[in-house]
């Protein structure tokens, strides 16, 4: 993402998508209108979006997802923004 003029104080985030069917991936709610939609707010809201995590195609029923799981890691050990 570019860095628009943004200042040495913007808030850093990390983001997250996730779809629950390869189907929904592919044509649904698409991973790229959900990336579209964080991208906006962030710069809506002046926030340095660092990185989106994806989940693509993982039920929401458990919390045992490869992108949330790299996500809390990453905040817990604290290499992401918080």
């Amino acid at each position: 993402m570019a860095d628009r003029g943004r200042t040495a104080t913007a808030m850093k985030v990390l983001g997250y998508v996730r779809v629950s069917t390869e189907e929904q991936a592919e044509i649904g709610v698409s991973l790229e209108a959900q990336q579209a939609k964080l991208t906006a707010y962030a710069s809506l809201y002046d926030l340095a979006l660092v990185e989106v995590i994806v989940d693509a195609g993982v039920s929401a029923k458990s919390f045992n997802r490869p992108g949330l799981q790299r996500a809390l890691s990453m905040l817990r050990k604290g290499k992401a923004p918080g």
